[in-house]
């Protein structure tokens, strides 16, 4: 069963802003690694949706670190098939889930 992933406009929201942030303050070479763990990190989730534990605030929401200072929340669609990605935050930055 192929699992589609989606991303919402908060979530693409919040990469752009890392990116840019990486962009002004560091190289090439810390967006690229993103980009990997990012992807590393969607086919993991792709693979076992229910990897990443849920957050104590919202039960039908997961939320799995990216690396040491991004994380991902998403939920599962099952009956879509689909996994979304909901918000792409740094882990600096209060937790709102």
């Amino acid at each position: 069963m192929e699992i589609e992933v989606v991303w919402t406009n908060r979530a693409e929201i919040g990469l752009f802003k890392t990116i840019e942030y990486l962009k002004s303050n560091w190289t090439k070479k810390e967006i690229l690694r993103l980009e990997d763990n990012i992807h590393q990190f969607v086919e993991r989730i792709k693979l076992q949706p229910n990897l990443y534990p849920k957050t104590a605030r919202f039960k039908h929401l997961h939320k799995g670190m990216v690396d040491e200072n991004n994380y991902i929340v998403y939920k599962i669609n099952l009956r879509k098939k689909q996994i979304i990605i909901i918000n792409f935050r740094d882990s600096k930055r209060k937790s709102i889930y």
